[in-house]
């Protein structure tokens, strides 16, 4: 059987996420190079990124802001604070 063709990919990565990502990968009994194959894998066999990317920081968005864009049927309350209470909608 023949051994299959590799290349070799270049990445720049933040020096300490190098050590720290090397320790967890040993942690595992793997390599970076045989996560990033991993990862390469997965990918194609899902058609996309293999874990859903978020925002580093959710940027949150006040109740009474968020209901300018509500149009259902919605009755607020007042609370202690006179702020409307009710069910989230978002």
């Amino acid at each position: 059987m023949e051994k299959p063709q590799t290349t070799t990919i270049s990445v720049r990565v933040d020096e300490n996420v190098k050590r720290e990502v090397e320790v967890l990968f040993e942690d595992m009994g793997m390599n970076i190079s045989t996560a990033i194959n991993m990862f390469f894998r997965q990918s194609i066999l899902e058609g996309a990124i293999p874990f859903q990317p978020r925002a580093k920081k959710h940027k949150s968005i006040p109740l009474k802001e968020r209901l300018k864009y509500y149009h259902g049927d919605y009755k607020t309350e007042e609370c202690d604070t006179g702020e409307p209470v009710g069910r989230e909608v978002f």
